[in-house]
């Protein structure tokens, strides 16, 4: 992990701890490659472990506030891996993210599931373009 992850990591960590329902976040997008520029925002995914869909959506509003006071910016997207439809985008997180908090087992529970999920879909994707492509 680069020191600006590491950074990012050491600061924010004690507001995830601080939520028992938080099982995972990842920092991923230009942040976490490494690769920022002027207009570069930070871009974090995280899993809940809540099954109360308004719950989740009150705590991203949250941890979007919080994120933002810490690290004294208001370019910051904050999104419920629980919620995302699009399984290209949840692989997206968990292939080239980071993992800045980590509450055993999430990660055991969210990475193999998105996998299978994104698989199906690159398959049934790559199906229909050859179709289309006829």
């Amino acid at each position: 992990m680069n020191k600006a992850v590491e950074e990012i990591k050491d600061k924010l960590s004690d507001v995830f701890n601080a939520e028992p329902a938080v099982g995972l976040v990842y920092l991923f997008g230009s942040q976490a490659s490494g690769k920022t520029g002027p207009q570069s925002d930070y871009d974090f995914g995280i899993y809940f472990m809540e099954n109360d869909p308004i719950k989740r959506g009150r705590m991203v509003f949250y941890f979007s506030s919080e994120i933002s006071r810490i690290l004294a910016t208001d370019k910051v997207d904050v999104h419920s891996i629980n919620d995302i439809e699009s399984p290209e985008l949840k692989y997206q997180i968990i292939s080239g993210g980071k993992i800045i908090f980590e509450r055993e087992p999430n990660r055991l529970l969210l990475e193999p599931k998105t996998l299978n999920e994104y698989f199906d879909f690159i398959y049934l994707l790559k199906k229909y373009n050859l179709t289309r492509a006829k």
